[in-house]
């Protein structure tokens, strides 16, 4: 997480580029029937759980907006809660045995 904070600070200019294109990405994979309090419940217990415990917990799509093999959805069957550190590591990954 050092190393991804180290990234941010010296490249603000990509980062800001990166969380744009992702934010227009999320905004055109949000479907109509999807269950929006479900979703909003998703980030409200991956934040409970930062606070609980300590450790930073992120919401991430199993099946990535944007990947290079499949493309997901933004609704709640696509959502899962991760530490933060796991979800670095899954980057844009999914794996296809799942």
């Amino acid at each position: 997480m050092l190393k991804h904070r180290a990234y941010r600070q010296a490249n603000p200019d990509k980062c800001s580029a990166t969380t744009a294109k992702r934010r227009s990405a999320k905004l055109e994979r949000t479907v109509p029937w999807a269950d929006l309090v479900s979703i909003q419940a998703i980030y409200s217990e991956a934040k409970r759980l930062t606070e609980t415990t300590g450790v930073k917990h992120h919401v991430d799509h199993v099946i990535p907006l944007q990947g290079k093999l499949v493309s997901g959805l933004h609704v709640e069957s696509n959502l899962q809660v991760l530490t933060a550190q796991e979800n670095y590591s899954k980057s844009n990954k999914f794996n296809t045995n799942n």
